[in-house]
């Protein structure tokens, strides 16, 4: 590593914390977000939206997330539908980020909005799903900086026989200008027996490091999760996640409650490194009947 540079501009997300969309919900944050192939409704929205049209559900939810070495919080609010039409999932989510900048005194705060579409096609044992989703990041640094960007994801997932699940999407396909926003190829795939699900991503970056010509290196992220869900009713959640774009790695965990008619999801990831490198996050999902 001592010949690849990390990129630092003005709109530098924060090495320990740059690998996370901020926002993305507390049951992804247990597995390590290894959820590209198995994400559901809003988790969808952040990590392929190709998923929201998985399962038929109409969802209300409001999170928290602390991000300690920003001294971040974000606040987010999002639905998804995918049962008022069968055919068209639609999801859109807002998100209020206030903190600093990685190892300054500078505040760091904005807003983003994303939102999706996706459809499938269900045949006896196989599932074909297709999304897209949109983002749209405004953000202020300090007193004097503010940038704006709208990028795109685009996704596709591939569902056998209700148990094998491999999912592809293509993450902030139109350039932002921002370093928030760097080109990443998802490829996910986990496994559903009964009440256990494994995963694992692997995601390639392809902007974020250059090497000291300032040519761009492609450097990876790899995640495994695994859930258990207790009595059908109560997820336990545990992930890894190894980071090569900032040399990072994490233990997560994460539990739960679902019921008919209300979730609520908490999870963590600890720095093995650093200790007072963390992340907590906490969901509330209501399901409209």
């Amino acid at each position: 590593m001592n010949t690849v540079l990390y990129v630092v501009g003005t709109l530098l997300i924060a090495g320990p914390a740059s690998a996370r969309e901020e926002g993305a919900n507390a049951s992804s944050l247990g597995v390590a977000d290894a959820v590209r192939s198995s994400a559901v409704g809003t988790t969808a929205l952040y990590f392929n939206p190709a998923a929201m049209s998985q399962f038929m559900q109409y969802a209300v939810e409001t999170g928290y997330q602390f991000v300690s070495p920003l001294d971040g919080h974000v606040f987010t609010a999002s639905v998804v539908d995918s049962a008022t039409n069968q055919g068209l999932a639609a999801g859109f989510s807002y998100s209020y980020i206030t903190g600093h900048e990685f190892d300054t005194d500078l505040d760091r705060t904005g807003h983003m909005v994303r939102g999706g579409l996706a459809t499938g096609w269900r045949g006896r044992n196989i599932a074909l799903h297709a999304g897209i989703g949109l983002r749209y990041l405004d953000l202020s640094i300090g007193e004097d900086t503010t940038a704006s960007g709208l990028t795109l994801d685009a996704g596709a997932l591939m569902v056998l026989g209700d148990m094998f699940r491999v999912g592809v999407v293509g993450h902030n396909l139109i350039d932002a200008d921002l370093t928030e926003t760097p080109r990443r190829l998802g490829i996910g795939t986990s496994l559903l027996y009964h009440s256990l699900l494994v995963s694992f991503d692997a995601v390639l970056d392809f902007e974020t490091l250059t090497d000291e010509a300032g040519d761009a290196v492609t450097e990876a992220q790899y995640n495994t999760g695994l859930e258990f869900a207790v009595g059908g009713q109560v997820p336990l959640r545990v992930g890894y996640q190894y980071d090569k774009i900032v040399e990072r790695q994490s233990i997560t965990g994460g539990i739960g409650y679902v019921s008919r008619v209300v979730a609520v999801d908490f999870g963590f990831s600890q720095n093995l490194d650093n200790k007072d490198d963390n992340i907590f996050s906490l969901n509330v999902r209501v399901f409209v009947p």
